[in-house]
């Protein structure tokens, strides 16, 4: 009997060069399927090459939510079904207003003039059978994103995860839409509902698969940073430079590399204000 196989594909990443984005092919028996899309035009053509070169047809691109290295790669399958939720869909056209212009400033031509986004809009619970496996769409709510959600298939005793980037691997994170506590909510969710020796998350940014050791490594970065917050006196707002660059120095000492270091300074500003009256000293 014929097992699916994952392969992991890795796109480059605004001002990070190639191999910080994972999208994914999966290869069924007599069809492909792609899980996200990648953010810049070159790399979503050479996915899609990577995909069609099991010679098998893709059936359709599954996305997780609605970040720009996500969606901005869909333009490469605008022949195919693109699965993705409202909640997806509504974030997406959101991001594209704010993000676009400054994808173009780091890309050029390698930002789609005009975007696509999920074609086939689906509900939380969703079941569709790909190939001979039942694909489920599960809605995660406010995460990393906006409108966070995950992927699901059983193969051979495993089941495999697909959550996007509402868990991450040794990257630093993106905090700046502002759900910190329901993110950790999604993270314990996770953690519940799957039984993680029988479990591989596959997710958009650092090693896949994992599995326990994610989930702990996400909760405990939530939990320094929201320590950090915790330590500052001074709330001056507008939060001053100093405060924010020791916010990172301390999220540092957690992750000691500068990996996707400007997804947690984007607007850190911004966060910090918000957080400011969510946290207590």
């Amino acid at each position: 009997m014929f097992m699916p196989k994952i392969h992991r594909f890795m796109g480059r990443f605004m001002v990070l060069p190639r191999d910080h984005v994972n999208a994914f092919v999966i290869e069924l028996e007599n069809s492909v399927v792609v899980v996200d899309a990648t953010l810049a035009t070159s790399d979503s053509v050479e996915l899609r090459k990577k995909a069609e070169s099991f010679g098998k047809p893709i059936e359709a691109v599954l996305v997780t939510h609605g970040h720009p290295d996500h969606y901005g790669g869909l333009v490469t399958f605008h022949d195919l079904p693109r699965f993705g939720s409202k909640g997806c869909l509504e974030f997406a056209h959101r991001e594209d207003i704010i993000k676009s212009p400054t994808a173009s400033y780091y890309l050029g031509d390698d930002w789609p003039k005009e975007r696509l986004f999920p074609s086939e809009i689906i509900p939380d619970g969703f079941n569709i059978k790909l190939g001979n496996i039942d694909f489920t769409f599960r809605d995660l709510g406010p995460a990393e994103s906006d409108s966070d959600g995950m992927w699901i298939f059983e193969a051979d005793g495993i089941t495999n995860v697909f959550v996007g980037d509402t868990i991450a691997l040794k990257c630093h994170c993106f905090f700046r839409d502002g759900h910190y506590f329901q993110w950790l909510d999604a993270i314990d969710r996770l953690e519940r509902e799957f039984d993680l020796t029988k479990t591989r998350f596959w997710f958009g940014h650092g090693d896949v698969p994992s599995s326990k050791e994610v989930i702990e490594w996400q909760k405990g970065y939530h939990k320094a940073f929201i320590e950090s917050v915790k330590k500052i006196e001074d709330r001056t707002v507008p939060v001053p430079r100093a405060i924010q660059e020791q916010v990172i120095a301390d999220m540092q000492k957690y992750l000691p590399t500068e990996t996707t270091l400007f997804l947690l300074d984007y607007e850190l500003d911004v966060t910090l204000k918000d957080l400011y009256s969510k946290v207590t000293v």
